[in-house]
């Protein structure tokens, strides 16, 4: 009797094991997404503090897609006042923004293109940027750049005293560290 109740236990390891999903595990502490931002008399560079980063893996330890997802109440300028007329000036509230990754295209030295689509202030654009993937024993770094015009999320140039300005070409820069892990099945 007793193997009868062990069999139907066994058949379902197989597909206990494959539900899980393998995602690397981003160290905080280790990455950083920033903002640099030039403006006509005080330039600044703003830190992403709190973000998702979804990043599973494939069976051979490489990346096919990737969420990101964050508030702009997580980017912080290091003045609160400007942090609050950035919020202000992306319509109050909570904004939230995401990137989802479309395609990676990369050579064997892990130098490649990203693409994908970034939402935030209601709207969908497309970008593609440079990447560079580095991977060591007990961990992968993920490594880029993009330049973006906040114009084509339809926001509007910051002006000051009509004299002042903040370009609308605002340089993303971030270094992802991470290592793989395991994943509960229904892991969100």
């Amino acid at each position: 009797m007793m193997p009868v109740r062990l069999l139907p236990a066994l058949l379902a390891l197989p597909a206990a094991v494959l539900a899980q999903e393998v995602r690397l595990k981003i160290d905080k502490a280790r990455s950083f997404i920033d903002v640099d931002v030039k403006a006509t008399v005080d330039s600044f560079v703003g830190r992403l503090e709190g973000y998702d980063a979804v990043i599973p893996l494939d069976p051979a330890g490489r990346i096919r897609t990737a969420r990101i997802a964050f508030k702009f109440t997580d980017l912080k300028t290091g003045k609160t006042d400007r942090d609050a007329k950035m919020l202000e000036w992306l319509g109050g509230g909570v904004p939230e923004g995401k990137f989802d990754l479309g395609t990676l295209a990369l050579a064997p030295d892990g130098q490649g293109v990203a693409n994908g689509n970034l939402t935030f202030h209601g709207v969908t654009q497309r970008i593609e940027f440079p990447v560079l993937i580095t991977k060591t024993d007990d961990a992968t770094t993920i490594a880029g750049e993009a330049t973006l015009d906040y114009r084509n999320w339809n926001l509007k140039i910051i002006r000051l005293a009509m004299l002042l300005k903040v370009d609308p070409m605002v340089k993303v820069k971030f270094k992802l560290i991470g290592s793989p892990a395991v994943m509960p099945p229904g892991f969100k």
